[in-house]
C-alpha cells in the first residue's frame, strides 16, 4: 500500500519581487519556488521555515495559507502527494542579505534569487500552473485560498 507525502510551495514577496530557485529537473533548468516535504509531526509554518532556509539562505515566517492541490499518479500507483501552497514574510534580518543557493544532498539547486513579478510571469517553471496560481493569489483581492483538485 502507498503513502501520502505532504510537501509545502512557499511564496516570498519583498519588494515586488518573488523568491525563486532554479534547480535541474529531468535534464532542463527551470524555476521553482522554494519548498519541499513536510516531515513526520512537523507544522506547516515549520516545514515552510526550514525549506525556505535550506533551499536559499533565508529566513521567513509562515503568514497564511494560498492552496491545497494533489498530485495522484495513476501511472505510478501508490505515488499521492498533497501539496500546500503558502505565503510567508521576509524576516528583517534576511531583508539584508542576498539568497544562497543550498539544498539537501541530491537536490540540484544551481541558483535562488529574487524575480520581478512580471518577469516570474514569463519564466520557464517546473509547475506551468502555478504561475496563474500564484498571480491570482498575490493581485485577486477577492482571493481565497482554495482546493485545486489533482494537478497531473
Amino acid at each position: 500500500m502507498g503513502q501520502i507525502r505532504m510537501r509545502v510551495s512557499v511564496v516570498v514577496v519583498h519588494e515586488e519581487k518573488i523568491l525563486l530557485i532554479q534547480e535541474e529537473s529531468k535534464g532542463a533548468v527551470v524555476y521553482s519556488l522554494p519548498g519541499g516535504g513536510i516531515e513526520f509531526q512537523e507544522s506547516i509554518a515549520v516545514a515552510t521555515k526550514r525549506e525556505v532556509r535550506e533551499e536559499t539562505g533565508m529566513d521567513v515566517t509562515f503568514e497564511r495559507l494560498l492552496w491545497v492541490d494533489e498530485r495522484i499518479d495513476a501511472q505510478a500507483p501508490g505515488k499521492h502527494t498533497v501539496g500546500i501552497g503558502v505565503l510567508a514574510k521576509l524576516d528583517p534580518q534576511s531583508q539584508k542579505q542576498e539568497p544562497t543557493p543550498g539544498g539537501v544532498e541530491g537536490e540540484q539547486i544551481v541558483w535562488a534569487g529574487w524575480v520581478s513579478l512580471e518577469a516570474f510571469r514569463t519564466l520557464p517553471l517546473d509547475n506551468v500552473s502555478r504561475r496563474e496560481q500564484v498571480w491570482k493569489a498575490l493581485h485577486d483581492p477577492q482571493y481565497v485560498p482554495s482546493y485545486i483538485g489533482n494537478v497531473l
